[in-house]
């Protein structure tokens, strides 16, 4: 039985990252800012600055031959409301909520008065050192001379700050939980483009799924994966909206619509894919769907579903979700394919059970989650054109990736698992279907 508690990614505040042992971090002695040294954010970023230059200096000969040339024009935390400006720029309000590398001068610039103290608040001290990290990103492709639209540049960017942050977890330069890294990835979620921006934009970063999977594929498959990148490779999902009312309604459905209707639209995938995965054995569709207010819960067996905000109840063969408060705190808060991602890794597990999966709850949950993808990818690509007329709008991806980080109970990351590993099993669901998910 999977449950969901709603609570927020930051919930009671981050904890501070603890510092590595001194030998394992780089001396900052030869890290001089322009700026105030003394405040907490610049003294995280001084480390990190010392960190992603040693770093570099191992890796770099590695991807592409010769030395690493330190960045040397100079690392500057600018305070915007002092009227004091980096190179590069000409108006405090280009520097305001923001951080840059600039290849005509060769320095690293960061807004130290709002941008990070803010993603500090929000998402602890890891976050700040990953910032740097994909600044640094940019530093490395004007000395290999990486040419690529500007979201290509972005991604690339994303993936060689995932793959610093393997190695700054594994080297022990920081002390670094699944808690961290899944702020981490909501730090980045926070930095993602305005929705029904298109790839071509000269300004596009990256939707949040973008900018999340080029995170993941540098974290999980190193600095070489990202040197390949190149415009198209990998796809950018960015998509415009489909019409003027769609881009009013900001791409989502009213609420009691995404619940009314989309699980037929789940029926009906599983009634495409399920014998594709079972040697042709038809779908039996869930008895029951069963929304309820949590003062009066619903019997699962002989049970009350007491505390539970979404369940599949293997015994009654039911899916069961909170409509009084959580499902619609989801809505509210993640969209409306926040709330389709989260039923989807309910039929989820209904297959496995109908399928005899007798995994431990973790597998059975990260399971759930890469079936929600699969899903994601069919609505998609619109493959089931015949009996399905639901498409995606802009930001439905990263809705997903919102809902799987944040949404969830104190004591669901044992169960489900944290939220960094949901994601990538979710896009492992969009990228290869749900073949791949029998083999998570």
């Amino acid at each position: 039985m999977a449950a969901l508690v709603v609570v927020l990614a930051a919930c009671g505040g981050p904890k501070p990252v603890v510092p590595a042992p001194k030998s394992q971090v780089a001396k900052t002695d030869d890290i001089k800012i322009t700026g105030d040294a003394s405040t907490p954010v610049n003294k995280i970023a001084i480390q990190a600055i010392a960190n992603l230059q040693k770093y570099w200096a191992e890796e770099y000969p590695k991807l592409y031959g010769g030395d690493y040339k330190p960045v040397s024009g100079g690392f500057f935390a600018v305070v915007p409301s002092s009227a004091k400006l980096p190179p590069c720029v000409s108006d405090a309000a280009e520097i305001v909520q923001n951080a840059f590398y600039c290849p005509n001068k060769d320095v690293v610039a960061w807004d130290s008065e709002g941008l990070l103290p803010e993603l500090q608040s929000k998402f602890g001290d890891f976050v700040i050192p990953i910032v740097l990290a994909h600044e640094w990103g940019h530093a490395i492709q004007a000395r290999s001379n990486f040419t690529a639209r500007t979201v290509t540049s972005e991604l690339q960017a994303d993936c060689f700050a995932g793959g610093w942050a393997k190695h700054a977890k594994d080297s022990g330069e920081y002390k670094v939980n699944a808690a961290d890294m899944d702020n981490a990835l909501a730090g980045i979620l926070e930095l993602r483009d305005t929705p029904g921006k298109e790839k071509t934009d000269q300004t596009a970063h990256g939707s949040g799924f973008d900018r999340v999977s080029a995170f993941q594929d540098g974290y999980d498959n190193g600095p070489t994966a990202c040197k390949e990148y190149r415009d198209d490779n990998p796809v950018v999902v960015e998509l415009p909206f489909q019409n003027a009312e769609d881009e009013a309604a900001g791409g989502d459905m009213p609420y009691d619509a995404m619940v009314n209707d989309v699980p037929y639209d789940i029926e009906d995938y599983w009634a495409h894919v399920y014998p594709e995965l079972t040697n042709g054995e038809a779908w039996v569709p869930v008895k029951g769907l069963e929304p309820f207010d949590p003062s009066n819960p619903p019997m699962c067996g002989s049970t009350p579903a007491k505390d539970y905000a979404l369940f599949y109840c293997v015994p009654d063969d039911y899916i069961g979700w909170d409509n009084v408060d959580a499902m619609p705190t989801v809505y509210r808060q993640g969209g409306d394919f926040a709330v389709a991602t989260l039923l989807a890794t309910q039929f989820g597990l209904a297959a496995m059970t109908r399928a005899g999966d007798n995994s431990d709850d973790k597998t059975q949950s990260l399971r759930g989650d890469c079936f929600a993808g699969a899903y994601t990818a069919s609505v998609l690509l619109q493959n089931r054109k015949e009996t399905s007329s639901f498409g995606i709008s802009p930001g439905d991806l990263d809705e997903a990736i919102i809902a799987l980080l944040v949404f969830r109970g104190d004591g669901d990351v044992e169960r489900q698992g944290a939220g960094f590993e949901r994601i990538r099993h979710y896009r492992n669901g969009v990228l290869n279907g749900a073949e791949a998910c029998l083999k998570d």
